[in-house]
């Protein structure tokens, strides 16, 4: 899969990693945190954005990708790594519509009131445009996060930031909750001091999915893991890449 600007799972949308620790296209600018775009239908909705607005500026730029053109916005959690690129995008984009979790601090949304920019606060399953929903909002003992689900003809694409809540207990909540496969899980895992990664992997392969794709907050051992365990339906995350799948 490495050495190819795009992997193909069938057509028609298209995730791009904007932002992450490593580089899959060397043009880009790395940085601790996540971002992706997800074009699906006529929208381009971003998925988090990163620790830093300009290296994200930057990356948008290289990626041909106008922040202008972003329809929705969705935060994973707040914690800086994500967060910390987003004037990135409301700088220049009044129009986009935020979506976060419902815990996130008021002055954060009174700060949106005062730009006028709009925001929808996360509790349950949202939907964000059509077969792209958020939630719900997860975690009780640390970072609330929700995470973004893409319907396509492949099955369900589930996005997570970091996973605090845990990667698996996430998983399983979206199943539950959609009563649908899940065909590929991206993102940050939060992985890197668990010691109990093969339960984990089982667990989520177990639930019957696909393809894995641990980036960013995952570890070095566990994304090791990861591709161990996954083999061919494993994939090396890097700003830059693109995964086109069905819609």
């Amino acid at each position: 899969m490495v050495g190819c600007r795009e992997l193909v799972i069938g057509a028609k949308m298209m995730i791009t990693i904007v932002y992450d620790n490593e580089l899959y296209d060397k043009r880009l600018k790395s940085g601790w945190g996540f971002s992706c775009l997800i074009e699906h239908l006529d929208k381009k909705i971003l998925f988090d954005v990163g620790d830093d607005a300009g290296k994200l500026s930057f990356n948008l730029n290289a990626l041909k990708i106008n922040p202008e053109d972003i329809d929705a916005l969705v935060l994973s959690h707040n914690h800086w790594d994500h967060t910390g690129g987003l004037e990135a995008v409301i700088g220049g984009n009044n129009r986009v519509e935020l979506f976060f979790g419902n815990s996130y601090p008021e002055d954060f949304k009174t700060g949106l009131k005062k730009r006028g920019i709009k925001f929808s606060p996360v509790s349950e399953i949202t939907n964000v445009s059509q077969g792209v929903h958020t939630g719900p909002e997860m975690g009780s003992f640390g970072p609330a996060e929700i995470p973004l689900t893409v319907e396509t003809k492949s099955g369900l694409v589930v996005i997570t930031g970091c996973a605090h809540p845990g990667i698996a207990k996430m998983v399983r909540k979206v199943k539950e909750a959609f009563a649908k496969e899940i065909y590929l899980v991206l993102g940050g895992f939060h992985l890197g001091k668990v010691l109990s990664l093969g339960k984990i992997i089982s667990e989520l392969k177990e639930m019957g999915i696909k393809k894995a794709a641990p980036c960013h907050c995952t570890g070095e051992r566990a994304i090791k893991l990861f591709q161990e365990g996954f083999k061919e339906n494993f994939i090396k995350v890097g700003a830059g890449l693109k995964i086109k799948l069905d819609k």
